[in-house]
């Protein structure tokens, strides 16, 4: 391959929330991402000379052109004279366009891919088949029949895929999992988390949530400090149970089976054979007028003590006079100056995902890390086995009255099986 190995060109397949922040409140409402994520972190990046081409794809031409065309109005004091590629063409309405922008990006290239949950598979499938390498926005995939279908591809092409578990990048979670794995804490004999936001997200999946899509809390939000736990204590799932409450979303849609609330409870074993417990509740249907678009904490009972991570409150309060009362997460994503007039996405942990998986590509295409070494180190697809153990293990149980769902592990492959 005669190209350019310095730098990478990008594809970021959705033109959605996470990847431009445009949603259905643009224009009428604040969100924690009204630029999205991955949009300003690659241009960030180009601007550090890691990025070449950009493309951005979606499924119609016009309307992918009119979100280019907004967000860079809307972004110009940051980013000034872009170049982005649209993928299709105006006019155009192509439901596999992804397919034809990987096969025209010039290489190396790498995906972003940021699309609702039950299309992750075809996309990842098609990236692994083009030999790129892919970023996908968590959980990877929602099924383990998917998930070793996928994982079987990527090794086969020797393909890296990383999944955006941002989270482990926060200051507060690096030193829980430095602290717990230096043996800080003692054993790990209990944990439960709490992740829940704004019923705004309801106006922002509302397309998904009408239709048959899978979309679900536990997937979207729950998933989040479910890897968490696994990511720091490399413990392995036991049994899942899953319960559920609905009301606010179900009234809105006028459709049954959407939850407001999903909680689930995990039985773990660590790596010297003791047993723990997690509760992790994930919602969705929290007041707008809450202070901060997500309410998220952490707490662990261990043989040493007790650990409180308020990942909600980050000192940071404000009230504004016609607006009221806000506290915002400084620590998440934002594009504000640092005194030299640079961005400061560097203290940003949803930024720094998107750095980790550039500069891993690049280190990987230069030959200075292996597939098995960026596996240790990072949340890949490969390391996600667990947490999709879980959230399909979760979604057995409450089709099934709430059961538990055992999780047995043979031959490094998890496989789920209902007590009904």
């Amino acid at each position: 391959m005669n190209a350019d190995t310095s730098k990478l060109n990008v594809l970021i397949i959705g033109a959605g929330h996470y990847s431009t922040g445009t949603t259905s409140l643009t224009g009428r409402k604040a969100t924690d991402k009204d630029l999205g994520v991955f949009l300003p972190s690659v241009l960030a990046l180009k601007q550090e000379g890691l990025v070449g081409k950009l493309g951005l794809v979606a499924t119609d031409g016009d309307r992918i052109s009119k979100v280019r065309r907004d967000w860079l109005s809307r972004a110009e004091e940051y980013f000034p004279s872009v170049e982005i590629e649209c993928f299709p063409a105006e006019g155009v309405v192509n439901t596999e366009a992804y397919i034809d922008a990987l096969k025209s990006m010039p290489r190396p290239c790498v995906a972003f891919i940021a699309v609702p949950d039950h299309s992750h598979k075809k996309i990842i499938t098609a990236c692994a088949e083009e030999g790129v390498h892919f970023l996908v926005v968590k959980p990877a995939v929602t099924s383990l029949r998917d998930f070793y279908d996928v994982l079987e591809l990527i090794d086969r092409k020797q393909v890296f895929g990383m999944v955006d578990y941002h989270k482990v990048f926060d200051e507060a979670n690096i030193l829980i999992k430095d602290e717990y794995q230096r043996g800080c804490y003692g054993g790990m004999q209990h944990a439960m988390s709490l992740m829940t936001q704004r019923r705004d997200m309801l106006d922002i999946y509302s397309r998904h949530l009408a239709s048959k899509s899978a979309t679900n809390i536990n997937h979207y939000l729950g998933s989040h400090y479910i890897h968490m736990l696994g990511y720091i204590t490399a413990a392995r799932v036991l049994d899942v149970r899953a319960t559920a409450q609905y009301g606010v979303a179900e009234k809105k849609f006028n459709k049954a089976g959407i939850a407001d609330l999903i909680e689930t409870q995990v039985r773990w074993r660590d790596a010297d054979g003791d047993i723990f417990t997690s509760y992790h509740i994930s919602g969705w249907s929290d007041p707008s007028e809450t202070e901060s678009m997500t309410y998220q904490e952490l707490h662990l009972l261990c043989e040493n003590g007790h650990i409180d991570s308020d990942q909600r409150y980050r000192g940071f309060r404000k009230v504004i006079a016609g607006e009221g009362s806000s506290a915002s997460n400084p620590y998440f994503f934002n594009l504000t100056r640092e005194p030299r007039g640079r961005l400061g996405l560097n203290t940003k942990y949803g930024f720094l995902s998107v750095r980790a998986f550039v500069e891993s590509c690049l280190a990987y295409l230069e030959g200075s890390v292996s597939l098995p070494q960026l596996d240790e180190m990072l949340p890949t697809l490969r390391e996600s086995a667990t947490v999709t153990a879980i959230l399909e293990a979760a979604d057995l149980s409450l089709a099934n009255d709430s059961c538990v769902v055992v999780a047995d592990y043979d031959n490094d492959r998890y496989s789920l099986r209902a007590i009904k």
